[in-house]
């Protein structure tokens, strides 16, 4: 028998397991799946917003497989550290160990500023809307949201969620899975603009134009692009790609023609 340890239970780490089971070449295969946190399916559970329930739902196909009778979960397990179990020792209990893991802190960005009061990591806000055992019911967040403007810095789809998330009504939320701590702190937010800030121009922004148009599609909000910072950005002049160089890809254009019709007036949503 094929005994392995999978340390990490999101999507990487479960999507191994079942990858273990369906091979071939050793049919008698037990996984266990380690994390640190009490329960599975990491940034599924913790980083996926609460108003992306479709994206969520991948927790029932991650489901079946923890609950195949060849794999067992076992939470609350640290791998490395003075209180961790270490590599070593896992690979003496095990034939194989796969280390599934992302980045446990956030990258400082070494920029002044960056510690004051009022600036807080995007890793942070997520992890308090989505209730993380390591923030839990962590007061910060309501003396960030008692500004009535607020900056997000940066251009993936992780910026625009903090964004929509900032700008969507408490009532909108009530039905997802927001910890109700969040949602009453949402409930009294007095941000009314957010700002989405980039340090390039809008064709290497990495947000999907699904995430783009749904900030367009939030009730009583209005979104706001100054033509002229668009104008900054090459691409924005030549939709079908620069002279001499590679088409645009689509999502860029299909962002670009979005953000055309944000800053013409067209668009109605979030700013």
């Amino acid at each position: 028998m094929l005994s392995v340890a999978v340390v990490g239970s999101g999507p990487s780490g479960v999507y191994t397991a079942q990858a273990l089971l369906q091979q071939s070449l050793v049919p008698d295969v037990r996984v266990h799946v380690l994390d640190r946190l009490p329960t599975p399916y990491g940034l599924v559970r913790y980083g996926v917003a609460p108003d992306h329930e479709k994206i969520k739902s991948l927790q029932n196909s991650l489901r079946a497989v923890l609950e195949d009778e060849r794999v067992t979960f076992v939470g609350n397990v640290g791998v490395g550290g003075a209180d961790g179990v270490s590599p070593a020792r896992l690979a003496e209990l095990y034939h194989a160990v796969v280390y599934c893991v992302g980045a446990s802190a956030d990258r400082a960005l070494a920029v002044p500023g960056e510690n004051l009061p009022g600036s807080y990591s995007a890793t942070r806000f997520v992890s308090w809307y989505s209730a993380h055992p390591d923030i839990g019911a962590d007061p910060f967040a309501r003396d960030a949201l008692g500004a009535r403007s607020a900056v997000v810095i940066g251009v993936g789809n992780v910026a625009v969620d903090v964004a929509r998330i900032l700008a969507r009504g408490a009532g909108e939320l009530r039905r997802t899975d927001v910890p109700s701590g969040a949602l009453r702190a949402l409930e009294e937010s007095r941000v009314r603009e957010v700002h989405i800030v980039g340090r390039r121009g809008p064709s290497q922004a990495r947000f999907t134009t699904k995430e783009l148009r749904e900030l367009g599609a939030l009730p009583g909000a209005r979104v706001v692009v100054d033509p002229v910072e668009l104008a900054h950005d090459p691409a924005y002049a030549a939709p079908d790609g620069l002279p001499g160089a590679l088409p645009l890809p689509a999502v860029v254009r299909r962002n670009l023609e979005v953000l055309r019709g944000w800053s013409a007036g067209s668009g109605a949503g979030a700013a």
